[in-house]
């Protein structure tokens, strides 16, 4: 499934202070999708499936307020979308869905740290034999 390596190229686009990476954040100013554990999947009978796919973004910069303005335009941007496209047919989107609202992490003595978790709803057809 390439939701991730989509995720990142949508987010990408948008021209944020530094480029969206994954899994963990980089030195110096940083954005940063992680892909969270989920168990939330619906099986039906011909083989498709839904899965939340979870997933947290990070926000790290010198300024506190870049950081919390940008994981707000994120969350905002995302909770609205209408679709990110699968480029190889591994998934239909559905939507997007605030799990945790954006929130500071934490703050060391250079970097302030915001992060919001999300879940996505994705339709996996079934394979074909």
């Amino acid at each position: 499934m390439d939701f991730l390596e989509r995720l990142v190229e949508f987010l990408n686009r948008q021209n944020y202070y530094a480029t969206v990476v994954s899994p963990i954040l980089v030195d110096g100013n940083s954005i940063a999708i992680m892909v969270m554990p989920s168990n939330d999947y619906e099986h039906y009978f011909d083989g498709s499936y839904r899965q939340g796919y979870a997933f947290q973004i990070m926000t790290k910069h010198t300024d506190q307020l870049t950081a919390y303005h940008t994981i707000i335009d994120i969350a905002n941007l995302l909770e609205n979308i209408d679709d990110i496209p699968s480029q190889n047919g591994s998934y239909e989107f559905e939507n997007i869905k605030i799990t945790t609202d954006p929130n500071v992490i934490g703050k060391d003595d250079k970097y302030y740290i915001y992060a919001a978790q999300f879940s996505a709803d994705l339709f996996i057809k079934p394979k074909k034999e």
